[in-house]
């Protein structure tokens, strides 16, 4: 009797490929770029506001309250997204299934978790206004980005971020949380448009009905633009009312105010890169201006 081959055929003895590395994909999942650039502004805030650079176990401090919360954010705005992304922007970790959701939901719950207990042991003001701060990321995450107020969170992020650097460091003065709102407005609605230009006709597929897609384009970008030319040309006029020299703030504005003039000549695809920094460098030197 002839017995039947015992081994596999030669296709099943391959090897499978190596599964790619989903440690890439994670950090990805975090949106580093923003966080990163967010966190800095954070840290250079806490800096002005005591006109002096704090010290190293401050500034730490100051990271992991700020750094875990906008990784949190971002995972948990993958996390939500996932549905829309696998039609519009199907390369995206949780989208493609490189980063499985129970990832995400650990991201999310261990950077709110970092960031709300290293902000209990600064001043007491800073808790509730981190608090503040993961609210409107967790409100942006659930659907109001997809609706007309999709730019409130961002302006409560802006505003509370120098006031929250200002309360841990404890220099929380009256002058900032009434001069700081105004300036964040104007610079919130400029970066979430701009950063929202990429993908309008994404989320326009998906269904979102944010600012961005209302407005067009064409508009957005326009409104982008006009608003961080007005945050640096108001900063700039404000400056003698808030007993800040004029020269240190113009310099502050310039970048912003450059950027804004060279986006309007040449228009790029993504003005997020640009303008943000540029926004983040005027806000710093806004507050270090401060008497």
């Amino acid at each position: 009797m002839i017995r039947e081959p015992t081994d596999p055929p030669a296709e099943r003895r391959r090897p499978r490929p190596a599964q790619p590395l989903r440690a890439p994909a994670t950090f990805t999942l975090l949106h580093p770029g923003p966080s990163l650039l967010v966190t800095a502004c954070f840290v250079a805030a806490a800096a002005a506001a005591r006109h002096r650079l704090p010290d190293l176990l401050t500034d730490l401090r100051l990271v992991a309250v700020m750094l875990p919360l906008q990784f949190a954010i971002g995972a948990f705005n993958d996390l939500r997204d996932q549905e829309g992304d696998r039609v519009a922007k199907p390369g995206k970790p949780l989208a493609s299934g490189a980063v499985s959701p129970g990832v995400a939901v650990a991201a999310t719950l261990a950077g709110f978790g970092i960031a709300l207990g290293t902000a209990a042991t600064f001043h007491l003001p800073t808790l509730p206004l981190t608090g503040a701060c993961a609210a409107a990321g967790i409100v942006y995450d659930l659907g109001l980005k997809r609706g007309a107020l999709s730019w409130l969170p961002f302006w409560v992020g802006f505003a509370c971020l120098p006031l929250t650097a200002g309360a841990a460091v404890g220099q929380l003065s009256a002058r900032v949380a009434v001069a700081a709102p105004p300036l964040a407005l104007a610079l919130a609605l400029s970066i979430q448009l701009a950063n929202a230009l990429p993908d309008i006709e994404a989320d326009r597929r998906s269904g979102s009905a944010g600012l961005a897609v209302r407005l067009g384009a064409v508009w957005a970008r326009r409104l982008s633009l006009g608003l961080a030319a007005l945050a640096g040309v108001a900063a700039i006029a404000a400056a003698p009312a808030l007993s800040q020299p004029i020269a240190a703030v113009a310099l502050g504005a310039a970048p912003l105010l450059g950027v804004a003039l060279l986006l309007v000549l040449h228009p790029l695809p993504r003005p997020f890169p640009l303008l943000a920094p540029a926004a983040g460098m005027l806000a710093a030197v806004w507050l270090l201006a401060l008497p």
